[in-house]
C-alpha cells in the first residue's frame, strides 16, 4: 500500500516516463479549475493541498519503495512529481490575464523541462537523505517552473499559446482540445474504464455537442489512430496470424480438418462468430443502447459494474485453457460480453478479456484476443457511423492540424494503454482500474446529486 501510494496509485508503473504520468494529473486539475472559472482562493487552496499531500506521501512512503527496490531514486514514485506541479500552479491566480488551459499546459511543460534537465542547484538536492532526496528536487524544480509560467504571463506567451491552440473564430477544433481528446480516446479505448462513458461523462461536463459534422468527423479519425495503436503493438502477432493463413493447405483436405488443426484458421472462425453475435444483438437492441447513452446515472451503475467484474477477474486463479480448446461457446460468450459493452460505462475490453479469463482462457490469450476482435468490431463501428452521418460527415470542416494532432495523440497514447493492460491483466492486477471505474462512479453520483 505504501509503494502505491508512492506511484499516485499506480501512474509511476505506467511505460515510457513516470514522472509525466505523474505530472498530468495535476495539470488537468489545474485545467478544469480554470474551464469552470473557479475562483482565485479556490484554485491557490486545492494547488496548496495537492502539494502538502504529495510531499507527505512523498517522505513517509517512499523510504518503502527504496527499501523494496534497492534504488536511490526509484522511478516508480512521482509523489515528488505530483507535488512538485502542484508548486507550479501556485501562481496561477496571479498571472497576467487569468489563468487558462493553454498556462496549465505551459506549466506542464515548464515543469518537466526543469525537472529532467535539473538546473544548478536542483541536481544537488538529490543527495538529501530517503524521500527528502526524492522531493526536494521536484519541489524546486516546480518554483523554477511556477516563476517562468508568471513571467510569461507577463510576456503574453500564454496569451500567444492560446492563440494557437484554439481557432480566431471560435467555431473549429482547436489543437489543444483535440490532443487532450485523442488523449482520452487512446487511453480509455483500450483501458477497461469504458471510453463511450467518458464520452457520455465529458458531454454533461463540457456541454459539447459529438453529433456535429466536425465532431462525427474527428471521432472517425481518432479510431483511426485507435487501429494504428492495435497494428503496432500486436504486429508480430498480426504477422503470424496472416502468414499461418496463407498456409492453410497444410493442415487438412476439408474445412474441417483446417479449422480442428489451423490455430489461425481456428481463431479467426471464432473472432467472426463473436463479431456476428456482437453485431446481430446490437441491430436488434439498437434502440435500447441508444436511450441508455442519454442517462449519466446509468452509465455510472456501469462504472460500478465494470469495476466488479474486473476484481472478480482478478480474484480468478490460474486459467490454462489454450487457444485450440477455445472453442465456440466460449466465443458466443465473449460475444455477448461484448454486446453488452455497447453499454456506457462497460468496457469493450474489459468486458471480453474478463469473459474470456472466466471461461479459463489464458490471460495472455485474453488479452490477445480482446484486441483482435477489437480490429473489426472498430471498423464495424466506424464504418456504420460514416454510413448513418454520411451527410454532416462530408460537410464538417475540421482543420488538419487538429485532425492530426488529435490522431497522433491518441496512436501514442493507444500504445501506452495497451503495454499497460497486458502488464496488468497477466499479473492479475485489474483491480486497479476497478478502483478507478468506482471513483469515476463516485464522482457521477456526487455530481448529480448538486
Amino acid at each position: 500500500m505504501k509503494r502505491l501510494a508512492a506511484s499516485c496509485f499506480g501512474l509511476g508503473w505506467l511505460p515510457g516516463a513516470p514522472g509525466t504520468w505523474g505530472s498530468l494529473p495535476v495539470a488537468i486539475m489545474f485545467g478544469l479549475l480554470c474551464h469552470f472559472h473557479a475562483p482565485s482562493a479556490a484554485t491557490f487552496i486545492v494547488m496548496a493541498t495537492c502539494a502538502l499531500v504529495g510531499a507527505i506521501v512523498c517522505v513517509k512512503f517512499a523510504p518503502a519503495t527504496i527499501a523494496a527496490t534497492g534504488r536511490n531514486d526509484p522511478r516508480e514514485v512521482v509523489a515528488d512529481e505530483f507535488a512538485g506541479q502542484a508548486l507550479t500552479f501556485l501562481v496561477g491566480p496571479f498571472l497576467a490575464g487569468g489563468a487558462t488551459w493553454a498556462a496549465a499546459l505551459l506549466g506542464f511543460l515548464l515543469f518537466r523541462i526543469f525537472d529532467i534537465t535539473k538546473p544548478w542547484p536542483i541536481r544537488k538536492l538529490e543527495k538529501f537523505p530517503a524521500g527528502w532526496g526524492i522531493l526536494a528536487d521536484d519541489l524546486l524544480a516546480g518554483v523554477y517552473a511556477g516563476a517562468a509560467l508568471f513571467l510569461c504571463g507577463k510576456a503574453g506567451v500564454i496569451e500567444y499559446v492560446s492563440g494557437l491552440l484554439v481557432s480566431s473564430d471560435g467555431s473549429s477544433l482547436g489543437v489543444l482540445p483535440a490532443v487532450v481528446l485523442g488523449i482520452v480516446q487512446g487511453l480509455t479505448e483500450f483501458l477497461p474504464v469504458s471510453s463511450s462513458g467518458h464520452l457520455v461523462l465529458l458531454e454533461n461536463l463540457f456541454h459539447f455537442d459529438p453529433e456535429t459534422p466536425e465532431m462525427l468527423l474527428f471521432d472517425l479519425i481518432l479510431h483511426v489512430g485507435t487501429l494504428a495503436a492495435i497494428f503496432v503493438v500486436f504486429r508480430k502477432s498480426i504477422a503470424a496470424l496472416v502468414a499461418n493463413l496463407l498456409a492453410w493447405r497444410k493442415y487438412g483436405t476439408t474445412p474441417l480438418d483446417v479449422y480442428r488443426r489451423s490455430p489461425s484458421v481456428h481463431i479467426l472462425v471464432l473472432a467472426v462468430l463473436v463479431t456476428g453475435v456482437t453485431g446481430t444483438l446490437g441491430l436488434l437492441l439498437e434502440n435500447y443502447f441508444s436511450a441508455a447513452r442519454g442517462s449519466l446515472m446509468m452509465v455510472a451503475w456501469m462504472w460500478v459494474v465494470t469495476g466488479t467484474f474486473l476484481l472478480i477477474t482478478d480474484w480468478r486463479g490460474n486459467t490454462r485453457m489454450g487457444l485450440r480448446q477455445f472453442g465456440v461457446l466460449a466465443a458466443i460468450g465473449i460475444g455477448l460480453a461484448q454486446t453488452v459493452a455497447i453499454l456506457p460505462g462497460v468496457s469493450r475490453s474489459g468486458a471480453t478479456i474478463c469473459a474470456a479469463i472466466l471461461i479459463g482462457l489464458r490471460r495472455r490469450w485474453a488479452v490477445e484476443f480482446s484486441f483482435l476482435i477489437a480490429i473489426p468490431a472498430i471498423l464495424g463501428a466506424t464504418a456504420v457511423e460514416l454510413l448513418k452521418h454520411f451527410a454532416e460527415i462530408s460537410s464538417g470542416n475540421l482543420p488538419i492540424g487538429s485532425a492530426a494532432a488529435g490522431a497522433v495523440a491518441a496512436a501514442l497514447t493507444g500504445i501506452l494503454a495497451l503495454k499497460l493492460l497486458m502488464k496488468t491483466a497477466r499479473a492479475a492486477n485489474l483491480k486497479y482500474f476497478a478502483f478507478y471505474c468506482y471513483l469515476l462512479a463516485g464522482f457521477v453520483f456526487v455530481y448529480l446529486s448538486r
